[in-house]
Parts: C-alpha cells; structure tokens; sequence
C-alpha cells in the first residue's frame, strides 16, 4: 500500500511552490491547518524531513527538493488519468484509426489530425497508409476505424461497410514543363503513346482502372514522392490537382492540353466506415474529412 495520499502529495507541492503554507492554502482552497497536518503526516509517513521550519517561510530540505520533482509527476499523471476518465465517460474513444492511400496530401492530414487533438486530447489518432484493398481488410478485421479512398465505381460498398460520398476532385494529366510533351501547345493521343506514363498504384483499383493508361510505357508508383521525382526525368501521369498542388511549390509540373478529351476529368473519393453508429470523436472526424474534399471540388 503507498504510504502517501493524493491529498498529501497536493499539500507537499502546493507547499513548495507557492512558498508558504497560507499561500498554498489560498490557493487549493484548504485551510493552512489542514496543509500543515497533510505535511506533516507525510513527512512521518516517510520518515523524512520535507521543509525546515525556521521563521516563518518553510524552506525545502536537500530531500524534499529531490522528491519534490516525483512527487510532481505523480500528481500529474493521476490529473492525466482523471481527465482520460472523464472524457471517456462523456463519450470520448481511446483511439482512431484512419487509412488513406497516397493521394491524401500530408497537409490535410496535418491539418485534420491537429483540430483532433485540440479537441480529444485523450484519443490517439493513427494514420496509416494502405491500399484500398488493405484499407478494407483492416475495417473488416476491425482494425481500422475508417478509410479515405478513391471509389472504386461499384454502386453499394463492402457488406458491413458503409460510406460517405466525399465528391469528385478534379484530374488531368500532368508532366514536368521542362520535359518534351509538355512543349507541346496541344497534345494527341499519339503523343501521350510515345512518352512513357506514370501510374498511382492505388489508381489501379479505382474506377479510373485501365482508363487512364494511355502509353504503352508504363511504370506503376506506389509513392507519391518517388512518382512526382520521376516525373521530373520524364514521361506524364494523370493526377489529382489537390495532390500536385500539395507537391509543388515551385511551380514545376503542368497540365497537359489533351485534345481528345476534356482536361479536368474527375474521380471519386469515398470514406468507408463500420457501421452506422458515431461516437462524438468520429463525427468530429467525419466533419473534418468532408469539410477539406468541399474545398477541393
């Protein structure tokens, strides 16, 4: 059994860091009396001595100065678990977890992931990128919380799944403006089946599919990073504007003026969930999610 109680310990560094007892009484709202016996007590308790008595300030020993600092972290992980307690009990979770696939820009999930926080302090919130088919493996297993993913063009979602439409973000095919496509004024189809094309992976799986290859020369990037440095090489991808926006700061890709169809196309993006029922946290979540695609389409 601990010697000391949470009432004592409160006593000993409100003591200490307001440098007298009727201070920290004023302070905690306790009487001075009552401080000096929870002292006291303690010091007997610990065969101790806290505070040197002299005068009329008491003055923390060798010892008491060395506790002092325990004694604060004590204090603040139980106010750490009570705060846990207590936004658990008004519906708080413990923990979220969210896929994406790479073309949810790091900035949205930045900013999404810190208006969280500010508000579920206690929840831990994981972002974990996965490919659609992973994403739906983790919410089936119930592994995931959530999964923002392009649609995959199927008209009803996964058994047990259901979904938020999170609208259609604009497309078009991008490249580097100092490769040798993007000098054209307007490009054919002939061109795009002459220079080599960078697909997302994740594209695949969506309803873009085998739609969007247009070369013969494809090379399949399962990182954004590693997609946008090969562009810079060579070749052409077709890509969200959000995305490149997010990837260029410079100004050094372009899109593409195709003359078979319309330059912007769009893709939609959907946010796959367990269930129908939300705790506070999650719809707190799903507003965030949605209110960022409002602002891309």
């Amino acid at each position: 059994m601990p010697r000391a109680s949470f009432d004592q310990l409160t006593a000993f560094v409100a003591v200490a860091e307001h440098g007298s007892f009727s201070q920290a009484a004023r302070v905690i709202g306790k009487d001075r009396a009552t401080l000096h016996h929870q002292v006291s007590d303690l010091e007997i308790d610990w065969d101790v001595i806290l505070f040197e008595r002299k005068g009329r300030t008491p003055v923390l020993t060798e010892v008491g100065t060395t506790l002092l600092t325990q004694a604060k972290h004590i204090l603040y992980q139980m106010q750490s678990l009570e705060l846990s307690c207590d936004s658990y009990s008004q519906g708080d979770v413990p923990e979220i977890t969210i896929c994406h696939d790479m073309s949810v820009p790091c900035d949205a999930i930045a900013d999404i992931d810190l208006s969280m926080r500010k508000q579920y302090k206690s929840t831990a919130i994981h972002w974990l990128h996965r490919s659609r088919d992973e994403a739906l493996e983790m919410l089936m297993a119930k592994q995931a919380d959530f999964a923002v993913v392009l649609n995959s063009g199927k008209a009803f979602p996964t058994e047990g799944m259901s979904f938020i439409n999170l609208g259609y973000p604009r497309f078009t095919f991008y490249a580097h403006l100092k490769s040798p496509i993007a000098q054209k004024p307007v490009v054919t189809l002939q061109d795009l089946a002459s220079h080599h094309q960078y697909i997302a992976e994740n594209f695949s799986t969506s309803a873009l599919g085998n739609q969007q290859v247009m070369s013969p020369n494809v090379s399949r990037i399962s990182n954004i990073d590693v997609l946008m440095r090969l562009l810079k090489n060579d070749g052409f991808a077709l890509l969200p504007h959000h995305l490149v926006q997010a990837h260029d700061d410079k100004g050094e890709f372009v899109p593409l003026n195709i003359d078979f169809m319309a330059n912007e196309g769009r893709a939609g993006y959907v946010l796959l969930k367990r269930g129908n029922t939300l705790s506070p946290v999650h719809q707190k979540l799903v507003a965030l999610v949605t209110e960022w695609f409002d602002k891309q389409v």
